[in-house]
């Protein structure tokens, strides 16, 4: 009964396309606990105060009767007008949470909001008030199992404010994607540069200039990390390098010796993570893909979403 319903609500309200202002017609309202308890004590007490004459109890129980229809309007148009200005999801490996963003133009913060799943599978949730004033900031984290294109779920934006006998909601369907990368994963050695002796290639740990240190990132390889400084006590850090020209590496998948494909696509984003944090060039080659050729961040992105891409995985 939930899936048909809320199937039938977003037939009734259309594509959400951002920025998204919430009209009343996708406003749904319904009392909480405490405003079925409220309910019963009105009632009681009208049931008391027509029992025994007593005027006052009348006039104490239309005052409240008065009283929450005035929180059920409030809380609706708390809601009702809000707007949907952003919607990001961020990168992720496999097995690490997708963090997507929502920025609401609204009147409440972002303390009175909540959201979860359509399935009430509630994701682990961050609420943030924004430097703007009027604009509430969530931050929702969800797990991811397997690599390819993620897509944001159906979402419930509900809240109890301002005075939590009424329950108001909407219905987010946003087409916000992401990617998610192969896992790095895999203890292969680094694929020898072409016309390069064996054994000759310089060590991650022996570039030849040390830049500093920045904070430990995920992906980071555990060489690269200043065990003795965080053995005393410090931050996980890791060791940055700058290297001299040096050739591409190789990173080709038809030669990867595993046997399974993601264990494949695991080694080989193992390699691609290593190589740009050590600032080397490299070359990814995947079949039926499109070589890639270069360095840099924007490269490491270019690659690892081809792996994520490669024939199709679900990251659902």
């Amino acid at each position: 009964m939930k899936q048909r319903m809320l199937r039938w609500a977003l037939r009734r309200q259309g594509k959400d396309v951002l920025p998204l202002r919430l009209a009343p017609r996708r406003i749904y309202i319904l009392p909480t606990r405490a405003g079925w308890t409220f309910a019963l004590l009105i009632l009681a007490m009208f049931i008391a105060g027509m029992n025994y004459g007593n005027g006052l109890a009348l006039l104490l129980t239309f005052w409240l009767v008065g009283f929450s229809l005035i929180a059920m309007v409030r809380t609706q148009r708390s809601l009702a007008g809000a707007q949907i200005l952003r919607a990001v999801a961020e990168p992720a490996f496999a097995g690490d949470p997708v963090r997507l963003t929502l920025d609401i133009e609204c009147t409440l913060s972002a303390s009175d909001l909540q959201i979860s799943g359509a399935d009430d599978l509630t994701p682990m949730q961050q609420a943030q008030a924004t430097a703007s004033p009027g604009i509430a900031r969530l931050q929702l984290h969800f797990a991811t199992r397997r690599r390819g294109r993620w897509r944001a779920p159906v979402l419930r934006l509900q809240t109890h404010a301002p005075f939590g006998l009424f329950r108001t909601w909407t219905w987010l369907a946003l087409d916000v994607t992401s990617l998610v990368y192969p896992r790095p994963r895999g203890n292969l050695p680094v694929p020898e540069v072409p016309g390069e002796r064996p054994g000759s290639r310089r060590q991650a740990d022996s570039h030849d200039e040390l830049t500093g240190l920045r904070p430990f990132r995920e992906g980071d390889s555990p060489r690269q990390v200043a065990w003795k400084t965080y053995a005393r006590g410090g931050s996980l850090l890791v060791r940055e390098y700058v290297g001299h020209a040096s050739a591409a590496r190789d990173f080709d998948y038809a030669t990867v010796p595993l046997n399974d494909r993601e264990a494949r696509l695991s080694q080989l984003s193992r390699w691609i993570v290593d190589a740009a944090h050590e600032n080397q060039p490299w070359t990814l080659r995947l079949p039926g893909s499109t070589t890639l050729s270069g360095t840099g961040d924007a490269h490491r992105s270019s690659s690892l979403k081809q792996l994520a891409l490669f024939e199709g995985a679900s990251a659902q």
